[in-house]
């Protein structure tokens, strides 16, 4: 889930200003604060959302609606194309801690957002021993998706580059909707749609690596738009 890439570099982004570049929404903190981690959580919280709107004076294009184009699932029992998909809601995540060590060029990442996932579908497959198939417009909540992802990062010609990281996440829940199953059998479509909400973690297996792939190339060129606009020694004020 290397989506929280995007949220990484709002820390990094948040915890030094850049005068003359930077919003005034940015809230610098210093790295010889003895409570590094809790300015720079208490910044993300602030700035972070404006964020996600985007910042057109760096460059950096809207992460809340995020989208991702084409995300494409295809394996032996069940394959799935979306088209024109959009996420919304990491705009409202809510940081749940930060940590960064920056003598060891390490740091911890830990959010949690409630996102929604909308695109035109086509499906055709099984899900366990259920078949389904259809094409029309998917909708995909997902309660508490809560990632956490650890980093390594060091400077580069002054400038920051992060050169390992390591991800999970998991949620409480996800509610799908989509319009169109069996070629418009109602009653056929509710009860798969009905099963697929009671099995939603076995779906969710099989959509959310691919999607949460592409959320991550949109993030990712954001963030290096970010990184070479601004030096590391302003990106975290001494």
């Amino acid at each position: 889930m290397r989506v929280s890439l995007c949220l990484f570099a709002v820390a990094y982004f948040i915890a030094g200003a850049c005068a003359g570049k930077l919003p005034t929404f940015i809230k610098a903190c210093s790295v010889s604060d003895p409570k590094l981690n809790q300015c720079i959580e208490s910044a993300i919280t602030v700035a972070g959302p404006k964020f996600a709107q985007g910042i057109p004076e760096l460059g950096i294009k809207p992460l809340d609606p995020a989208e991702l184009g084409k995300v494409v699932v295809n394996n032996p029992a069940l394959k799935i194309i979306l088209e024109d998909t959009v996420v919304t809601g990491l705009g409202g995540f809510k940081i749940n801690s930060f940590k960064m060590n920056v003598e060891k060029g390490k740091a911890v990442l830990d959010f949690t957002a409630n996102v929604t996932l909308k695109a035109h579908y086509d499906m055709d497959g099984k899900v366990l021993i259920v078949p389904i198939r259809g094409n029309g417009q998917a909708k995909i909540k997902i309660t508490n998706l809560r990632i956490v992802i650890k980093y390594d990062f060091k400077s580069v010609d002054g400038y920051w580059t992060v050169t390992d990281h390591k991800d999970s996440y998991k949620m409480d829940r996800a509610q799908f909707k989509f319009t169109n199953l069996f070629n418009g059998n109602k009653e056929l479509a509710d009860t798969t749609i009905r099963f697929l909400n009671e099995n939603w973690e076995i779906i969710m297996q099989e959509i959310a690596p691919p999607a949460m792939d592409q959320i991550i190339v949109a993030c990712v060129e954001e963030v290096r738009k970010l990184f070479l606009a601004v030096p590391a020694d302003q990106l975290l004020s001494q």
